[in-house]
């Protein structure tokens, strides 16, 4: 997912950086990193969402009720005796983690989606 983004970076800010006497490793750290903060933020928050809400694996591999993640441990309450409101509740309640990530992270996507419209 970061390659697309990485390859839209312009060529010449590498040359820029070169011709003021900048290492690789510091174009880098200086030039790259700073301007791709909102891609690497999203995808972390791609990837944590992912691995947040994975569901089938641990369906598939864990038995012990001690090692259950959120998704699983909310199914196996899936029964008779415990009633539909409040499997409906832990279903927002497993929600509210990645709510709390993506709010303290949207600093970044909004200056990224910001960042080259206006001209000046």
């Amino acid at each position: 997912m970061l390659r697309g983004y990485f390859s839209t970076l312009s060529s010449e800010l590498d040359d820029a950086a070169i011709m003021d006497g900048l290492s690789r490793f510091q174009i880098i750290t200086k030039i790259a990193m700073p301007l791709s903060k909102p891609a690497l933020v999203s995808v972390a928050l791609y990837v944590f969402m992912i691995a947040w809400n994975e569901f089938l694996f641990a369906f598939m591999f864990l038995d012990d009720p001690s090692l259950f993640t959120l998704s699983r441990g909310i199914i196996s309450l899936n029964s008779s005796e415990v009633p539909q409101q409040h499997l409906m509740a832990g279903a927002v309640i497993a929600t509210i983690p990645v709510m709390i990530i993506f709010i303290y992270l949207e600093k970044f996507l909004i200056s990224g989606l910001s960042a080259g419209s206006v001209k000046g």
